[in-house]
């Protein structure tokens, strides 16, 4: 979006989600309208690993059993704003009124709804009845923008592959060995699990010589190799930028900003999510992946993992070009 913007400095922008506003501003360049909306049904989490099975289910079958009341909902959304295009990150019902609108529409994602509720459902009559919702409304898009590294969408005939996006930052290990008081020898692990609160089982963590820790979750410790990111006053990129390794969970985010800036994930294993192996393949063959078990993660067992990823070569930045690719798909869309 910031790159369309640069290219057509006159486009007006709307954004609705139900994240709070200044969190999408910190993203996008410039000024837009925002729409408090919630577009799709929300996966429900017990923790930034584990999907709550019971409650997903609940969560999409009531989403879908109020499909024509919602469909009304998303045609009078569409009045209003009066859109010349609709990019769907990655809504689907949304895409289907704007088709029933003749409005232009594109999706832009690493997964669709469709394969991920099809990998937790009892796949009965109404879950089959859903899937089909899902997937024939992300066919009416004019097309699916699937950036690399994307699970594989047969089921789509729209499906548009793209390089990585990723943001990119700027590289200021010194600043942050300083702001944390510590030596030019010392190493950083950043822990960045993704937007879902976790209790971070922390008085298990390993200590280890020359390595400190930061946490994009606020953590009480009394630990002087400890720290939180917040308090840094740097940005998440910048500080991602800067780290010698990444540990985290199987996601596109943060899976892509890290091997697009060359540093090692050490991941926790998530075999149920269906992005967790073409993710997972795409590091080990452009980056350095290492992965643990929950139960080591959970009792603080994974420095061997850890020194395995220290101990790695650098390995060369990868170009994000997943984004021009996607603005001038999009522009021509527009055009």
């Amino acid at each position: 979006i910031n790159v369309l913007r640069q290219r057509l400095p006159e486009l007006g922008l709307t954004v609705c989600g139900s994240l709070p506003c200044e969190v999408i501003a910190a993203r996008i360049d410039g000024e837009f309208d925002y729409r408090q909306a919630e577009l799709d049904p929300t996966l429900q989490m017990l923790i930034a690993w584990e999907v709550d099975v019971a409650a997903s289910w609940r969560v999409y079958r009531e989403f879908h059993r109020n499909w024509v009341q919602g469909f009304q909902d998303d045609l009078e959304l569409l009045g209003q704003v009066c859109p010349d295009l609709v990019l769907a990150d990655v809504p689907y019902r949304i895409l289907s009124a704007a088709a029933e609108c003749g409005i232009p529409s594109a999706g832009l994602c690493s997964l669709n709804w469709a394969a991920v509720y099809a990998a937790y459902c009892e796949d009965g009559y109404e879950d089959r009845c859903i899937l089909e919702q899902i997937t024939n409304s992300y066919r009416a898009a004019g097309l699916f923008l699937a950036p690399t590294p994307a699970i594989p969408m047969p089921e789509l005939d729209n499906v548009v592959t793209i390089g990585p996006i990723a943001r990119q930052g700027c590289r200021q290990r010194e600043v942050l060995l300083e702001r944390c008081a510590a030596g030019r020898e010392v190493r950083a692990v950043l822990v960045a699990l993704g937007g879902i609160a976790t209790a971070l089982p922390i008085d298990n963590w390993p200590t280890i010589e020359d390595v400190i820790w930061i946490f994009t979750d606020a953590v009480q410790s009394s630990r002087d190799d400890m720290f939180n990111l917040n308090a840094l006053e740097m940005r998440f990129i910048d500080v991602l930028a800067s780290v010698d390794v990444v540990l985290t969970k199987p996601g596109y985010g943060t899976y892509a900003e890290a091997v697009c800036h060359g540093v090692p994930v050490l991941t926790i294993e998530r075999r149920d999510w269906p992005e967790t192996t073409c993710l997972n393949s795409w590091v080990q063959q452009h980056g350095h992946r290492e992965v643990m078990t929950r139960e080591q993660f959970l009792g603080g067992q994974f420095a061997p993992q850890l020194n395995a990823q220290l101990a790695k070569p650098a390995r060369p930045d990868i170009e994000p070009d997943g984004i021009r690719q996607a603005e001038e798909q999009i522009r021509y869309l527009l055009e």
